[in-house]
Parts: C-alpha cells; structure tokens; sequence
C-alpha cells in the first residue's frame, strides 16, 4: 500500500500543477512587441465601450522574464509587456479588471482568493459607460502625470487616466494582441473558490 501511495503522488502533483491554470507570455526580456504601432481606433457600434490598456516602456519593465497578465471578470484577456498596449470593446456592464505576475509560467489562479494569493498586482473594478473611451495604464515604476481635470482612479500600478495622459504615451507603444470584444458576464464568481471550500471540508474532518 505504501508503495502505491509513493506511485501516486507524483502523479497527483502533476494534476495539481496543471490545474494551476492560465499560461504566461514572455516578457520583454526576450524580446521587444513586434505589434504594429498605435493607431486610434472607434467604436464600432455606439452602444459599446471602448477600453486601451497600455503599459509604457521602462528599464524595469524592459528586463522582465514574463509579462503581467491582464484578467477581466476573472478570465485572463492578455500580456502586456513593455511598451505595449491591449484595446477591447466591451458592453455597458461592470467588470473586475485585474493585473497578475506569473511565476514558473503560471498565473497559478488556483490560488486565487486564497491565504496564499500571491500573483495578483492590482485589482478594481470598472463600471463601464455606453459609448464611453477608458484609458487604463499600468505602470509599476512611474506614476501616471497628473491632469487637474480628471481624478485618475484604480489600484497601485493599475490606474484609469485621462485622454490628455494615455494618447502623448500610446504613441510610442504597439500593439499586443488582435483587437477583442468582451461580452458581459453575469457569471464573475472564480470556479477556484469551490477548492478553497474543499480544503476547509478537509481541514475540519482532520480537526485542524
């Protein structure tokens, strides 16, 4: 029996590292974004919500192994590397915006709204407005300039600004992904929450 259970548990460690969920992009280490360069884009139906996020190039930035990992209602949208910038259509609705860092090539989202969360940067939410424009800068180095016209809003790195601030920096950035339109989901509660529940089962059983 011992002998099975040593078998095992290779095996289940694997499963368990598989579940970990959502593989990372490579970060600019290893190269710069080879997306074309910014170029301003319209809505396409005036009900929807326009939304860039960017990233502006910094010595830190320039020299990361992996890229940070954009996830929307907690489903991951995309990288953003150094100098890059993601731009989405979204529908009128609200939306949990987080930035997370990988590690060993894993946003490890299993882990996710637990004691041992460790990924995550930067997290608010953003209620989005019918034929609205919103610029979302990430930066973990520099703060954003200031614009005495508008109260830029958010969370650490992860911060909302104003036209005036995002275009002068989106002209130096390119682009990461093809353009993406984000339906509204109703359904914003992480699957990964039930493991956490599972391991409370577990740890009262033991008496822990």
């Amino acid at each position: 029996m011992r002998h099975y259970s040593l078998c095992i548990a290779p095996v289940s460690l694997l499963l368990l590292a598989c579940l970990l969920s959502s593989c990372s992009s490579p970060g600019a280490f290893f190269g710069a974004s080879d997306g074309s360069a910014f170029k301003p884009r319209s809505l396409s139906d005036a009900n929807q919500v326009l939304v860039y996020v960017y990233r502006p190039q910094s010595k830190w930035a320039d020299e990361e192994l992996e890229a940070p990992g954009l996830f929307i209602n907690n489903h991951l949208s995309g990288a953003l590397p150094s100098n890059g910038y993601l731009v989405m259509e979204f529908d009128a609705a609200s939306y949990q915006l987080e930035m997370r860092r990988p590690l060993l090539g894993s946003y490890w989202t299993l882990l996710a709204d637990g004691p041992m969360d460790f990924t995550r940067i930067a997290s608010f939410a953003l209620d989005a407005e019918v034929g609205a424009t919103y610029y979302l800068r990430y930066d973990e180095i520099n703060s954003p300039a200031h614009d005495e016209q508008f109260a830029a809003t958010g969370d650490g790195p992860l911060q909302m600004v104003s036209a005036k601030v995002a275009l002068p920096e989106l002209a130096a950035t390119h682009i990461v992904q093809p353009f993406e339109k984000i339906a509204a989901d109703d359904e914003n509660v992480r699957a990964q929450r039930g493991f956490w529940r599972w391991v409370g089962r577990q740890v009262d059983k033991i008496g822990i």
